[in-house]
């Protein structure tokens, strides 16, 4: 019982609760009911009643009740909105994040988000203000008239059409736009359309601005979000930001409440936080912001991925088993990197130095990404399994710094590289790679081969061919049947990259499941063609199968091949 004047509690078996721990925590609430008696037995109070109780919600582990009647009571009144599987923590190295607070199993539903801004990035396609889609140009009445978009009656800005222009997510802003008089000289241009306007800049950060006057504790919300203004403002990006985005907000949409600061602070937390929502099947290709997703703290290896639902929605899956108290993580870069190229793309786009498991080991969990041969042991490598092994490959002294020396594995070498040595050799491998015909499987084949006696089967550039080589191969496949023997090298390569993403992107995480999915249709592919598979072939097809529905039945996207959730863009 507890008692307010003497500020004792007897658990069930009754022994007291010390003093000092009431008056150092106050009264146990819904946020704080575990406490522990002298016996080391833990017990909590009823969140509806106070009563001391035992059983707790199976759902989120986090309130306790005295009996089923309560318990039914508290979700009807209240919990089915609060019941989750997680909670918001803080520290000094990940800031807020999300720890579970119960086992979450392979495949189970994290969350569901729902996006407090949705947009055009900052320079963007012409895009649909009202629902998103890439602009479509309407049908010229004459030969020789200019394309043109459908502008919105009242703002002038583009739209898809008529019924877009009252769509709830373009209504706050359009009255703002069409006050101010200002047309955007958004046209279609035919020879290039993939041109992007920067006209675009101003739109998610009005839309956020807005939700002061239409969602106030939205708006206070996010001003609570991460932004590291102080290490964008240096770059070239947020000077365009200061001389064009603030003088429109303050002086054209007139909007002077508003100071620079607050503007730019606003912009960074887009930056920061948003995620690219794309949806192929429908055309769009956005920024979104979510309040859990900006919540989410970043690993290389996650434990979740997400995709979005038909309204936009972020989902959160977990893709392995997530055990209680673990961090929820997500990754904002692709696996296919070694860990000097992730840190710097994280270190550029959200502005920290990731420091998980893989970015901390030198052979980036037993793969060596980032490494190469080593020059003075080639011979060595002669001996050695394609892809495995590690007595002369060449990895960081220090991956955590950005400045490391490169130095050969085996001990007897003293063979050794210098950092800028080495980011001389990634450019110049980067920019091979993205200059080879993306249309021919056979160049990147060459590509292989030319560097075989240099690059491991495991290296970035290597895995980023393999990769680009399941992808050409499958886009064959869906154009014309395939022959065997493509058929055959995709099964090569799925099965090497397999290997590699289990120990970089474990259980169902987008990556493995792509590759899951042509490894099926490959072997399906050969059997459709009169090839006698294996037992064993036959195994591995049954387990790719049996998986991927099991992963369906968690991510719609998987149906028929589309795998539309993953907001990073792997190789290509």
């Amino acid at each position: 019982t507890v008692t307010d004047d003497t500020l004792t509690w007897a658990c069930e078996c009754a022994s007291p609760l010390p003093v000092d721990h009431i008056r150092a925590r106050g009264r146990p609430n819904c946020c704080d009911q575990s406490v522990q008696h002298p016996g080391d037995v833990m017990t909590s109070l009823c969140g509806v009643c106070r009563a001391p109780a035992t059983q707790r919600c199976s759902g989120c582990q986090q309130v306790a009740y005295c009996g089923r009647d309560h318990q039914r009571q508290d979700w009807r009144a209240q919990h089915r909105h609060q019941c989750r599987r997680f909670k918001v923590v803080r520290s000094d190295r990940l800031g807020r994040h999300l720890v579970a607070t119960r086992s979450i199993r392979q495949g189970e539903i994290v969350y569901r988000d729902t996006p407090y801004a949705v947009g055009p990035k900052i320079a963007n396609v012409p895009v649909c203000l009202g629902c998103n889609r890439n602009l479509v140009p309407l049908l010229a009445k004459a030969a020789l008239q200019a394309q043109r978009f459908y502008e919105c009656s009242r703002c002038g800005w583009p739209l898809c059409g008529v019924e877009c222009e009252d769509v709830e997510q373009h209504r706050a802003e359009c009255g703002v736009l069409a006050g101010t008089g200002y047309r955007p000289n958004i046209r279609p241009h035919p020879a290039d359309p993939e041109r992007r306007e920067s006209a675009y800049c101003v739109i998610v950060p009005l839309r956020v601005l807005l939700l002061e006057r239409t969602a106030p504790e939205r708006y206070a919300e996010v001003q609570g979000f991460e932004s590291h203004l102080e290490q964008r403002l240096a770059s070239p990006l947020y000077g365009v930001l200061r001389s064009n985005l603030v003088p429109f907000v303050r002086t054209v949409l007139g909007l002077r409440q508003y100071s620079e600061d607050t503007l730019l602070q606003v912009s960074a937390i887009l930056d920061t936080n948003c995620y690219e929502l794309r949806q192929p099947e429908r055309h769009v290709k956005v920024r979104a912001l979510y309040p859990l997703g900006a919540m989410l703290s970043h690993d290389c290896r996650p434990n979740t991925k997400h995709y979005f639902d038909d309204r936009l929605g972020m989902v959160l899956v977990a893709t392995v088993d997530i055990p209680e108290g673990a961090v929820i993580s997500v990754s904002y870069t692709q696996p296919l990197l070694g860990t000097l190229q992730r840190r710097l793309a994280l270190r550029q786009a959200k502005c920290f130095d990731c420091a998980c498991d893989r970015c901390t080991d030198p052979t980036e969990l037993g793969t060596h990404v980032g490494g190469f041969r080593c020059p003075s042991c080639r011979q060595l490598h002669h001996h050695q399994s394609k892809g495995t092994g590690s007595a002369s490959w060449v990895v960081p002294c220090d991956p955590a710094s950005y400045r490391s020396p490169w130095r050969c594995q085996n001990r007897k070498c003293s063979y050794q590289e210098r950092p800028e040595e080495y980011a001389t050799r990634c450019e110049r491998l980067q920019a091979e790679l993205l200059a080879l015909d993306r249309t021919e499987p056979a160049v990147y084949e060459a590509f292989l081969v030319r560097h075989e006696p240099t690059l491991h089967g495991w290296n970035a550039y290597v895995l980023q061919a393999k990769y680009a080589l399941t992808q050409l191969l499958a886009g064959r496949r869906e154009q014309a049947p395939s022959d065997t023997a493509n058929e055959r090298r995709m099964v090569e390569l799925c099965r090497d990259l397999l290997v590699v993403a289990e120990r970089l992107e474990p259980g169902y995480g987008h990556f493995r499941t792509k590759l899951l999915l042509e490894l099926a249709k490959a072997l399906d592919g050969l059997r459709a063609r009169g090839v006698v598979l294996s037992e064993q072939e036959q195994q591995e097809c049954r387990s790719a199968r049996d998986e991927l529905e099991r992963i369906v039945k968690t991510d719609p996207t998987v149906k028929a091949g589309r795998i539309t959730g993953d907001s990073r863009p792997l190789p290509s």
